[in-house]
């Protein structure tokens, strides 16, 4: 029985990518650099914002040019993460329906941390998460598993007991590198294929598959 399930968040519950776009191409243009099309964001994001200024910069990136980018991305972001933001169709529900089932709900992303409660608390204003986490200092980003652990732990369960939830690669590394199975959602930013050649334990299209694969983990 599945008593926990923690999520991913970009990709996952948030539709954020329209949103990570405009802030980084904001940074780089502010530098002379050519800005790159949204759907280019779908294979930069996910490991870290360290990972996508590399990504973006390329050949020109040094350490020293992350960091500047770095910040002025995070400026931005801080006060246009939610323009264009979106929950996914079902998730609201789906939330409703766990926390009626008495069933634990996280959020574990790679994502800033000071952004995540940010996000989170427009799109799931009635909706408690336990823990509710972007990258933490004390802990190295996913893939490593320390951060799933961590939040089994704190909600006092097995990690027979968790699903973790997530749109990429990295995630399902994440969940098996904990020892937890994993749901690839299909209407994220990876798509379907990736999650399958990532070995995902279960993938679903909707809300309502991912409800059903919950609800009859035996």
């Amino acid at each position: 029985m599945i008593k926990l399930v923690a999520f991913d968040l970009d990709g996952t519950v948030a539709d954020t990518l329209a949103d990570l776009a405009t802030a980084v191409n904001f940074a780089l243009t502010k530098r002379g650099y050519d800005p790159y099309p949204v759907e280019d964001y779908r294979q930069f994001v996910g490991n870290g914002v360290d990972n996508l200024m590399m990504q973006v910069l390329k050949e020109h990136y040094t350490p020293e040019t992350a960091q500047e980018m770095k910040a002025d991305f995070s400026a931005y972001y801080a006060s246009h993460c939610l323009d264009m933001t979106k929950e996914y169709p079902g998730i609201a529900e789906l939330l409703k329906e766990l926390d009626d089932c008495g069933i634990k709900t996280a959020v574990i992303s790679n994502k800033p941390d000071a952004f995540v409660p940010q996000i989170l608390g427009k799109l799931y204003p009635e909706h408690r998460f336990t823990p509710g986490w972007g990258q933490q200092a004390d802990l190295p980003r996913k893939p490593a598993p320390d951060a799933l652990i961590k939040a089994i732990g704190m909600n006092g369960v097995d990690k027979s007991e968790v699903l973790y939830v997530g749109d990429s690669n990295v995630d399902v590394a994440f969940a098996h590198n904990a020892g937890v199975k994993v749901c690839g959602v299909s209407w994220g930013f990876r798509g379907a294929e990736e999650l399958r050649e990532a070995g995902a334990d279960f993938i679903v299209d909707t809300a309502e598959e991912l409800r059903e694969i919950v609800l009859n983990q035996e």
